[in-house]
């Protein structure tokens, strides 16, 4: 995971919510539709048709979540909660979970225009929480243009703010800036030097780890009762029922054991197995 994360830990996630309100939406693929549309198949599709844009989700209570792809893959997913953010292969998980409670709507983007997006989340920061009314906007866009800047200059003025985004120096969305700034505090922050990578491959190497660290779990279960009830016949008891239950999903081998066990030793050895699985659930 990166280092870097944006402005996560200086806005507020209603603040980093409303900044998604200067994100264009003039490209729709779909709009408020029922959250629960975005499955694994429509995630899939849009990987396979290189999409480029964001996922826009709108939850009760004015909270807000997003995913960012980019030519198909997913850089970032970020979720508002009424304490914190949720960010990367976490908040997927959660908009995943929760969007059956949501709207859903997809805009496209250009390719360009995702970089200082992400950089919301996932940027360096290069000015933080600055006196607005110190800042000279005609020489900050200069030195933005000048350094090719990528990224996102954020105002924070109490509960509300504002964003623009540039690429390479180039202002491409948030409506234009004012001449100068009166009050609240500015924020710069570069997006990152190289696409971060992809979302929804470090999900599933995840889940893959996690399966195998369940499945290691129920099998030392199974050894400690097999110990309890068939002593010196329990590793060959073992090895035997690992030669007939080869699946690979956790909750169909802890069924099928406690089966087993059931029937073949007594029900109370169901229930040693249950006690020792119970302090992983």
């Amino acid at each position: 995971m990166s280092e870097n994360r944006g402005l996560l830990e200086h806005l507020s996630p209603a603040l980093m919510g409303y900044l998604l309100s200067f994100l264009p939406q003039l490209d729709p693929l779909a709009e408020s539709v029922p959250g629960g549309l975005l499955t694994p198949e429509l995630v899939e599709r849009l990987r396979e048709d290189n999409f480029c844009g964001y996922a826009l989700a709108r939850f009760p209570g004015e909270e807000r979540g997003w995913l960012a792809f980019y030519r198909g893959r997913l850089l970032e997913a970020w979720r508002q909660t009424t304490y914190g953010h949720l960010s990367g292969t976490v908040a997927y998980r959660a908009l995943q979970r929760e969007l059956g409670q949501g709207t859903l709507s997809l805009y496209r983007l250009q390719p360009d225009d995702l970089p200082p997006v992400v950089a919301l989340t996932q940027g360096s920061l290069r000015i933080t929480a600055v006196a607005a009314s110190s800042v000279v906007v005609t020489d900050l866009l200069d030195s933005l243009v000048q350094e090719q800047f990528t990224g996102t200059l954020v105002l924070e003025d109490g509960l509300v703010g504002r964003a623009w985004f540039f690429t390479r120096g180039k202002h491409l969305f948030g409506g234009e800036l004012p001449s100068h700034f009166r009050e609240g505090h500015l924020h710069l922050v570069q997006a990152p030097s190289k696409a971060p990578p992809d979302l929804l491959e470090q999900a599933r190497q995840e889940d893959l780890e996690q399966r195998a660290i369940r499945l290691n779990v129920v099998w030392n279960a199974a050894q400690e009762v097999l110990r309890e009830y068939m002593g010196r016949g329990a590793p060959l008891a073992l090895e035997r029922l690992r030669n007939i239950h080869t699946t690979e999903d956790p909750a169909t081998l802890e069924k099928a054991l406690r089966r087993w066990m059931t029937e073949s030793l007594e029900p109370n050895a169901a229930t040693l197995f249950n006690r020792l699985l119970r302090p992983t659930l």
